[in-house]
């Protein structure tokens, strides 16, 4: 009888460290089935403004939490490590559009939509969200300061590279930062970044903070910014796209990052710690569709292929951002 109870009782710890070790991806998958019944709350169109959720809250918010737990001398060490970043900008920026085009290649064959491809070659060739990275690393304990460095540096490289790089693929683009509000993007992370730094030093004179306690903070941001990606995804037009072809995409998506992710993980787990490794993985992995919806504004408006060229940037986020919360949960210690 005891020996009974006590397999029930270890087979509840486990059900309950499982439930506890992926519980941030079971609400993503929550705030994916609320998308899918209630699309029109959130979103870029929805009652509730998603863009003003993200870019005046949930970035901003982010950034200042990471700031409380960031010391600079991590940044600093981060920002000088050269060998680093150039992995980082290399993968992103050479690496990931060489996949898409390959890919696009292939696809092309199997009769897939020329103008959905060509919106995926668009997504590849993004700069990574401002948020996604830093809070997927507070999940698992990366280095936070590796991630926000590599997030910044990256995004603000890509608002230049990016338009240069979709002229080169697809043969049209819009001017390096026209339409981009740079002040805003300063204002929404390295501002909070530095009153959280000041912040930080002032009460840990004190010896009165615990970065641990604010951690809900940002993986709740995330949460919201998901849900509200997820109402963009699915409010998305695709009346004239085959079901097939957008799965292919998004089989395509998921594929290459896993390859990313293996590759990176192959060349660089013997000379950088995983903690480093994760962040800047993290960063690699993800894309924003911020910039990439600017552009084809720019260079699709009007087009009959507008919608086919827009639906990736809607859809694969999602598959991204799914991905990598799973793969946050299953490596979280």
């Amino acid at each position: 009888m005891d020996s009974n109870n006590t397999k029930t009782t270890i087979k509840q710890k486990k059900f309950v460290n499982i439930l506890y070790r992926y519980g941030f991806f079971i609400l993503m998958l929550l705030c994916m089935l609320l998308a899918s019944t209630q699309p029109n709350l959130g979103g870029a169109d929805g009652i509730i403004n998603g863009n003003f959720i993200i870019w005046y809250l949930a970035v901003p918010i982010t950034y200042l939490e990471a700031g409380l737990i960031c010391t600079p001398t991590s940044l600093y060490s981060a920002i000088t490590d050269g060998y680093l970043l150039a992995f980082v900008m290399t993968f992103m920026y050479i690496l990931m559009p060489l996949l898409a085009r390959v890919s696009s290649c292939l696809l092309i064959y199997a009769n897939v939509n020329m103008w959905l491809l060509k919106g995926m070659e668009v997504f590849y060739c993004m700069p990574p969200p401002l948020n996604v990275s830093i809070v997927l690393s507070r999940l698992t304990n990366s280095d936070i300061a590796t991630s926000i460095v590599t997030t910044i540096i990256s995004h603000f490289c890509g608002l230049i590279i990016s338009p240069i790089l979709l002229y080169f693929m697809l043969g049209t683009s819009t001017p390096p930062l026209v339409g981009i509000n740079i002040n805003e993007i300063i204002c929404g992370t390295l501002v909070p970044l530095a009153i959280g730094i000041i912040l930080q030093l002032s009460i840990s004179t004190l010896n009165s903070y615990d970065g641990i306690q604010t951690k809900w903070i940002p993986l709740g941001l995330l949460l919201i910014t998901g849900y509200h990606w997820f109402c963009d995804a699915i409010t998305v037009d695709s009346s004239a796209i085959q079901a097939v072809d957008i799965l292919l995409c998004i089989m395509i998506a998921c594929l290459g990052q896993l390859l990313i992710t293996g590759l990176c993980w192959i060349l660089c787990s013997r000379w950088l710690s995983k903690s480093i490794l994760l962040a800047a993985l993290f960063t690699i992995t993800h894309k924003s569709i911020g910039l990439g919806g600017w552009i084809l504004r720019g260079a699709y408006h009007g087009s009959a292929h507008g919608s086919a060229v827009n639906l990736p940037m809607a859809i694969l986020p999602v598959a991204q951002l799914l991905l990598g919360s799973l793969m946050a949960c299953w490596i979280t210690p």
